[in-house]
């Protein structure tokens, strides 16, 4: 029982002398809870910015790598061969596959024809010829497969043999036309014949402004074949896999083997690179920051050891042993870190949420680095006190009581 409260004595008294020291030094106190604070903190939220990013890349590949299948001729059609592989209902044979939501042909017929498109009034000839555009058949299913938002209007047109047309938004003004608005008379010519402009392609997030959109029937029609013609179906998420090994058969039951069908990009190894990435600079980032740290800790507490040499004399003169003496500097600085981590978690959770905030993300913030913020103040604190706890230990009560 002795012993015990002899440790118990000498624990209150050391804590009273780090709190002293401490409160004698306020202003000093305070920077250094400041800059470890803020050091713990940038290390801290850099873990929960890089996992919450890292979640929303990983999500946006899976999201976007895994839904699409593009369904295409396997070589060229040969001469006197098929001019047709894809059958007429071939979006429909691949919308009766479970876990597909959208499914459309599109046909580039520029290249395959001399294709010229050119704007001239209704009943005159002429016109300026502009290059450069991307002429395609396609059918509304196409569109739908892309997500156009219904804002394209009058995409059913598309599945009919009028001669209509959609125009990108760059199309239309290279072509000099209106796509929204009174549309009665606006037409174009391609390859000589005249197509009425019914409405616009654009869309965000979806590259078809060049394009000037003809129905798919009549696009096969002027290519001859569609050995150039894509099925684009779109599953639902992360159902690519599957779909992809199953919709040629469903499409031509007769000769699959007449149709390819894209492999989906496998991204498991491409997430884990970014994940790899990532926890490369979460460890890079936090070495130098814990170091940042040490370092600053360090650089403060030997200034104080030197100008506290009288006062350590003092103790030492007084029966402190050199353990004591070292073991004091040491908590001084445990306690510096500590509160300097716990203010850091607070710091880092704050600044991963209004980053997480601003651009819209789930915030991911790992409970347990919130919860070594203090052990790594504390740590650091330790480690940066070890040369001044050192040097406090070596000073000889003889000497330091005669310092200035």
């Amino acid at each position: 029982m002795r012993w015990v409260r002899y440790q118990w004595q000498w624990l209150t008294d050391l804590v009273g002398d780090v709190t002293t020291e401490m409160d004698a030094r306020r202003s000093k106190t305070v920077l250094l809870l400041v800059a470890v604070t803020l050091s713990t903190g940038a290390l801290v939220a850099s873990v929960g910015i890089s996992q919450t990013a890292q979640r929303e890349i990983d999500a946006g590949l899976a999201a976007s790598t895994l839904d699409l299948v593009a369904v295409s001729p396997a070589g060229s059609v040969s001469n006197g061969g098929p001019s047709r592989t894809f059958p007429a209902d071939a979006p429909r044979r691949a919308a009766g596959l479970d876990l597909v939501l959208a499914t459309g042909t599109r046909l580039d017929i520029t290249g395959t024809t001399t294709t010229i498109v050119s704007r001239r009034q209704v009943g005159t000839p002429g016109g300026q010829e502009v290059n450069g555009l991307t002429v395609a058949g396609m059918t509304s299913g196409y569109l739908d497969a892309l997500r156009a938002p219904e804002g394209v209007e009058l995409r059913f047109l598309l599945d009919s043999e009028q001669r209509v047309v959609l125009l990108g938004a760059t199309a239309a003004e290279q072509l000099g036309v209106p796509t929204s608005g009174d549309l009665t008379g606006v037409t174009i010519w391609i390859n000589g014949e005249q197509y009425a402009v019914v409405g616009s392609l654009s869309a965000p997030d979806i590259d078809l402004a060049r394009t000037v959109a003809i129905p798919y029937e009549i696009a096969l029609a002027q290519a001859g074949n569609d050995s150039q013609a894509q099925l684009l179906v779109r599953t639902a998420p992360g159902a690519g896999a599957p779909v992809a090994d199953v919709v040629r058969l469903a499409v031509l039951p007769a000769a699959p083997e007449r149709l390819s069908s894209s492999l989906v990009v496998d991204v498991t190894r491409l997430r884990a690179e970014v994940s790899g990435a990532f926890d490369k600079y979460i460890a890079g980032a936090g070495v130098f920051l814990l170091g940042v740290t040490v370092l600053l800790i360090a650089n403060s507490m030997i200034v104080q050891v030197t100008s506290r040499t009288a006062e350590i004399g003092l103790r030492r003169a007084m029966g402190a042993s050199a353990w004591d003496i070292a073991i004091l500097v040491l908590c001084e600085g445990a306690v510096l870190g500590c509160c300097g981590g716990v203010g850091g978690a607070a710091v880092a959770a704050s600044t991963v949420a209004v980053v997480a905030w601003v651009n819209g993300w789930t915030v991911v913030q790992p409970l347990l680095a919130l919860a070594a913020g203090p052990v790594l103040g504390a740590t650091a604190g330790v480690l940066s006190c070890l040369p001044p706890a050192a040097t406090a230990a070596r000073v000889q009560p003889a000497v330091a009581v005669r310092t200035d």
